[in-house]
């Protein structure tokens, strides 16, 4: 029995050390377009930009592959220096075919869902007239790769950008540029089957 706590208490001081140096997102640049009046709904249109730089929570194939990121129906409740928005819907695509133009938004949705999900609740907090900031909380519910995530690892997601108003950012048809992550509250580890037996052999 005392084996087996010392055991548990090294595989728990290893476990968090290596969440407290892990580093997993998706890094993305959008464009939003972001409505005044309450009742209106926001849409953000955004590419994946983590290259090698960055570990992603799933694995990427970035030589091959554009990957974007879409958020349409973020409804907004209540406008004020911080907006509240709701319900809205978020999804990662992979395509292999068309690269993503924002002159065409819909070329960011024309690839494979590989996760779809809610934004809800989202908080937008301009701090001037031209810099601010937005977080809110995704669940995965969705996509082709969904299930490469376990159950605990598919919900509670921070997401997370700076906003940007500025004349130099925003590309016509917008309201704002968003640079932001979408990132696990812990390290995403491979969803594998595997028997007690088996975790009983990696300790003989």
């Amino acid at each position: 029995m005392k084996k087996l706590l010392i055991l548990t208490l090294v595989l728990s001081q290893i476990a968090l050390a290596g969440s407290a140096a892990a580093v997993q997102l998706f890094d993305f640049d959008a464009q939003a377009i972001v409505p005044i009046m309450p009742g209106n709904a926001a849409e953000v249109y955004g590419v994946i930009v983590n290259g090698t730089a960055v570990d992603t929570p799933l694995p990427l194939d970035f030589a091959n592959y554009q990957y974007t990121i879409v958020v349409t129906g973020l409804m907004l409740d209540e406008s004020s220096s911080t907006s509240f928005f709701s319900n809205g819907s978020i999804a990662i695509y992979e395509d292999a075919a068309t690269t993503a133009d924002w002159n065409n938004t819909a070329s960011f949705s024309d690839g494979t869902a590989i996760l779809t999900g809610s934004l809800n609740p989202f908080a937008h907090t301009l701090f001037t007239t031209t810099l601010g900031s937005g977080q809110g909380t995704v669940d995965w519910t969705g996509g082709t790769r969904l299930n490469e995530l376990a159950a605990m690892d598919q919900t509670g997601w921070p997401f997370l950008t700076g906003i940007s108003r500025s004349s130099t950012q925003v590309l016509p048809g917008f309201t704002e540029k968003w640079d932001g992550k979408v990132e696990p509250t812990e390290e995403v580890v491979a969803v594998e089957g595997r028997t007690w037996s088996g975790v009983k052999a990696l300790y003989r």
